[in-house]
Parts: structure tokens; C-alpha cells; sequence
């Protein structure tokens, strides 16, 4: 069985983690073609942090973005 995983982006900047241990999300950015994503570590290391993703794709049902060479395909659940 795998857990589904993932994040909520809220119109209003807004971002939320969807069984995502050891991190909570807070708030996002488009800034061109870069997702910038903020938010708290809540494990043993603790401390806020901003992840900058490129997005190389979005469409209705999905989203794919990039980093450091490693992309990750999110699919829009319905």
C-alpha cells in the first residue's frame, strides 16, 4: 500500500502538506516558471526552509516539477 503524498496551492498563497512527514507547508509563489514553496522542518531538525521547483509542466489534471535534475509528476485529485 502507498500512501498518497502531496500539497494543496490555495489561490490565496496558501499551501497545505498532504501526508507528508516531518514537514509543514505555509505558502507558495509563482515567480516565472519557478514554484517557490515555504515552510516549517517539524522533525528533529527543526527550522522553516523555501524549496524553489522549477515547473516544467502544468495542465488540468497534473503538475510536473523539477529540481536539481529529479522531476516529480503530481496528478490533481478529483
Amino acid at each position: 500500500f502507498t500512501q498518497e503524498q502531496g500539497f494543496v496551492l490555495e489561490k490565496n498563497g496558501n499551501a497545505s502538506d498532504i501526508n507528508i512527514d516531518f514537514v509543514s507547508f505555509k505558502s507558495w509563489e509563482k515567480n516565472g516558471d519557478m514554484l517557490i514553496i515555504k515552510g516549517e522542518n517539524t522533525g528533529s531538525v527543526k527550522g522553516e526552509f523555501s524549496d524553489t521547483l522549477i515547473i516544467e509542466k502544468v495542465t488540468d489534471d497534473e503538475l510536473i516539477l523539477s529540481q536539481s535534475g529529479y522531476s516529480v509528476t503530481y496528478k490533481k485529485k478529483k
